[in-house]
């Protein structure tokens, strides 16, 4: 005799296993992108997107507390550097759009928004 389970429950468990197999599935392509690329294609790209997370939290950070130039010094230094982020080749594999750029990104940015105010007791 074997535990009879409710049709509610065996479709939950039916989709819990295509989801699993999903991630798995993908995260086997994300490591299989790892092994063709160089490690100079990925820092290089984790390098851009720190510096663009960090250029665009410090710019909020700078506007928050009406520090007018240092506000401006931002905007220049971020739009130069936008120059950089637009004409690079966009992200094409799982990679680059779930790690590369997501994550350096956020990182930049906090590290940008907690350092901002230690840049603007330098200024004052």
């Amino acid at each position: 005799m074997g535990v009879r389970v409710p049709p509610e429950l065996q479709k939950k468990i039916k989709m819990i296993n295509r989801i699993h197999k999903q991630q798995k599935k993908q995260l086997g392509k994300i490591v299989k992108e790892w092994n063709e690329c160089t490690t100079k294609e990925v820092w290089e790209g984790v390098r851009d997107n720190f510096i663009f997370g960090f250029l665009g939290a410090t710019l909020v950070v700078f506007i928050a507390t009406r520090t007018d130039l240092a506000v401006l010094f931002g905007y220049l230094v971020y739009y130069f550097f936008m120059g950089r982020i637009v004409n690079r080749p966009k992200y094409v594999t799982d990679l680059g759009k779930l790690i590369v750029f997501p994550i350096p990104s956020a990182l930049g940015a906090f590290t940008g928004y907690k350092l901002t105010y230690i840049l603007l007791q330098l200024i004052k």
